[in-house]
């Protein structure tokens, strides 16, 4: 969210405003820009089943809604609320829940407008809206996420950063590592049956895990790692399997930004992030992987401006002004729409 706020502000031309839902009612402020904290009424504990009747009071006089998990119950319930008002809405999934009543009960269908994070997360969406769409993939903040002015790389270090869950696949890595090679993982445990199973598969290999680092320790290590791998999967080791295994892999995008080439698995939207296969490599089972890894330490790949190249290529696609030209452009079109419709529907009132 924080990422898309800036990328609109690059574009410039946009009042912007949060909301979200907590305990309490708040008002804060984010580098200038209001979040306005809402009561849950909801009594559930989860979030993506929350909501809250202020929103009626505290949204009039918005020209356009961005609602991000928009298939959840919080989604229908704010998609039915912003409709009422004839507000223009756009919606976007982001994982983290999914109701029959959006989807196969077509509510999705009142949807001004669906921007997805990646072509992956489109497809998930099947035959369920029809109406004006934008495959929108980050943006990244390539400011902050950059080479060192004078970079020093432990070129035998491989860097993975996820949160630590079945699906991320980082049992994989592990497994194929060369004794060439270094892996630091750095995420937050979120499953510790499998933390322990990594544990144990690192045992005798050079592998450390860092499950508390800071935003500085990050960009440290993205700074000065020689290679990222991101190895999600759609069937984890319990064998689990996993529909929307990886949406948009924001970290791999960071890697590119600071530099790194990367490899990632063909998992979900991965695959859409590698543009050159001279900074980034695909990698389906893990033979390929481990391929992957014997050119790498013997220096047939990446290409020697590797690093150049993956940032340039993030800096231009993906960068915060990029997307943010191409969410206002988006955004401009919707509520062209439904000023049209909003005509078309007063002649026959």
């Amino acid at each position: 969210m924080d990422y898309i706020v800036q990328a609109l502000r690059a574009a410039g031309g946009f009042q912007q405003c949060i909301f979200s839902l907590g305990k309490e009612d708040r008002l804060l402020q984010r580098d200038g820009t209001p979040v306005r904290v809402l009561r849950n009424e909801s009594p559930s504990s989860e979030p993506v089943f929350g909501y809250s009747s202020a929103m009626w009071r505290e949204l009039r006089g918005f020209d356009l809604v961005h609602l991000h998990h928009s298939l959840t119950v919080f989604g229908a319930y704010s998609l039915a609320l912003v409709r009422s008002m004839g507000i223009p809405i756009v919606g976007t999934d982001l994982g983290g829940g999914e109701r029959d009543l959006m989807l196969r009960g077509r509510s999705i269908e009142l949807l001004d407008g669906i921007v997805s994070i990646s072509q992956f997360a489109y497809s998930l969406l099947g035959t369920s809206f029809k109406g004006p769409h934008e495959v929108i993939i980050g943006p990244v903040n390539t400011e902050s996420f950059s080479p060192a002015l004078d970079p020093v790389r432990d070129r035998r270090r491989v860097l993975c950063v996820s949160r630590i869950m079945p699906h991320k696949g980082i049992d994989r890595i592990i497994t194929v590592l060369p004794p060439e090679l270094s892996l630091t993982i750095v995420g937050r445990v979120y499953h510790e049956e499998y933390y322990g199973i990594l544990q144990n598969l690192a045992a005798g290999k050079n592998v450390t895990f860092i499950i508390d680092a800071d935003d500085d320790t990050l960009l440290t290590l993205y700074r000065t790692s020689g290679l990222f791998v991101q190895a999600s999967t759609a069937m984890d080791i319990f064998g689990n399997p996993h529909a929307k295994a990886e949406l948009m892999g924001l970290t791999t995008l960071e890697a590119m930004a600071c530099g790194l080439p990367v490899v990632v698995s063909e998992t979900g939207s991965l695959p859409e992030l590698i543009a050159d296969p001279r900074f980034g490599r695909v990698f389906h089972n893990p033979a390929e992987l481990t391929n992957i890894f014997r050119d790498f330490v013997a220096g047939a790949w990446p290409e020697a401006d590797a690093d150049v190249l993956a940032r340039e290529h993030v800096t231009r696609a993906h960068g915060l002004e990029a997307i943010g030209r191409r969410l206002a452009s988006f955004y401009g079109t919707v509520m062209g729409e439904h000023a049209k419709s909003r005509h078309v529907c007063a002649s026959y009132s």
